[in-house]
């Protein structure tokens, strides 16, 4: 490890292994005690093409532009507004029904829906900067 380009795939492999971590708390932990019901969005930002700048470089035509809502959803019969926005398809309109996912302890708050890609995706870069600073 006496070269500089080792040491910086080490530490990059480390920052990995901290997302695997903070991405099976929130598997583990924090996603059994969520559920999912059906809300109305309430208020659509349309995105401008200063934000499809930003879309990354593989967003083609083909791929559907996400915008952004506000929803209101009723959990036990009492109502709540979403305080953050949530990304909802283009095709979706004031009054449309959509999925969200809340904290069972804390329902005004949305979290986002299970997914295990991310946790794949950083152990899988995890393992390729390891592995690149032990061959180089």
């Amino acid at each position: 490890m006496s070269h500089p380009v080792n040491q910086l795939f080490y530490v990059l492999g480390v920052l990995f292994l901290f997302l695997i971590l903070m991405e099976a708390i929130n598997l583990i932990a924090i996603q059994p005690r969520s559920r999912k019901t059906v809300a109305t969005v309430t208020k659509i930002r349309l995105r401008s093409a200063e934000d499809s700048r930003h879309a990354g470089p593989f967003s083609g035509k083909q791929k559907r532009k996400k915008n952004m809502a506000y929803v209101t959803y009723s959990v036990d019969g009492r109502s709540y507004f979403s305080q953050r926005e949530i990304p909802v398809s283009a095709d979706k309109d004031i009054g449309s029904q959509v999925t969200v996912w809340y904290a069972v302890l804390f329902p005004d708050t949305l979290i986002d829906p299970p997914s295990y890609v991310k946790l794949v995706l950083f152990t899988l870069l995890s393992l390729l900067m390891f592995l690149a600073g032990f061959l180089l």
